[in-house]
């Protein structure tokens, strides 16, 4: 049986904010000796889309099982007083390759990831095998004057609340799934082909398109 009215609500995806953190390493091998397994390298705080996060940097890995590896990792240090709010985060780690370095053989080397992060839940994430200890040296571009560069690319993504979308939005998703009648009885209480085409003609065809697709992305 076809609907005898069809409404139409959005719920969306959408970026709050996106935003680059570069830790600069000075020092590095000598900071490597003084830091063992387990120990991190922390970046100062910063803000993205109203949220305060760290980058900790493990010369020596994380654990044990990644001993002889260098570890990145994000973490999401809100103060205690803070709501436990769950983030989405979108984050990509890159090591920066100094200008003027060699060319190397090398690809660039980074990694991604997508997590949602809580006060009391999942503060941290990223990679406990970044990158083994062996390829950071002066021939890979990373490393020169004893200095590495991380770079972290955070795009933090919140959900939109529902929203009815207007006459011309709601007749075209309707027209898309079908569920309009073309029958030509006047007295059919259903949603007919006919008047979902008007909703369009109303408002002339440039005008229809144009507010259509400024609907789409949210403008």
């Amino acid at each position: 049986m076809s609907p005898t009215g069809v409404s139409v609500s959005t719920v969306a995806a959408t970026v709050s904010a996106t935003e680059t953190h570069v830790l600069k390493i000075e020092g590095y091998r000598r900071l490597k000796a003084m830091h063992g397994t387990y120990k991190c390298l922390e970046s100062s705080r910063f803000q993205v889309a109203g949220h305060t996060w760290k980058i900790c940097c493990y010369p020596n890995g994380d654990f044990r099982e990644n001993a002889g590896f260098v570890s990145l990792h994000l973490e999401l240090d809100e103060p205690a007083a803070a709501p436990a709010k769950d983030v989405l985060a979108e984050v990509t780690f890159s090591l920066v390759r100094h200008p003027g370095a060699p060319a190397s053989l090398l690809p660039p080397h980074s990694g991604s990831f997508t997590t949602t992060y809580n006060r009391v839940g999942i503060r941290r994430r990223g990679f406990g095998r970044f990158l083994a200890n062996q390829k950071l040296d002066w021939f890979s571009g990373y490393l020169r004057d004893d200095c590495v560069a991380v770079r972290c690319d955070i795009t933090v993504v919140e959900k939109s609340p529902a929203r009815e979308e207007e006459e011309v939005a709601q007749a075209r998703v309707v027209e898309m799934l079908g569920l309009l009648c073309d029958c030509k009885d006047e007295l059919c209480k259903r949603r007919h082909a006919r008047a979902a085409r008007r909703a369009f003609v109303g408002l002339g065809l440039r005008q229809a398109l144009v507010k259509f697709f400024l609907r789409c992305f949210h403008v």
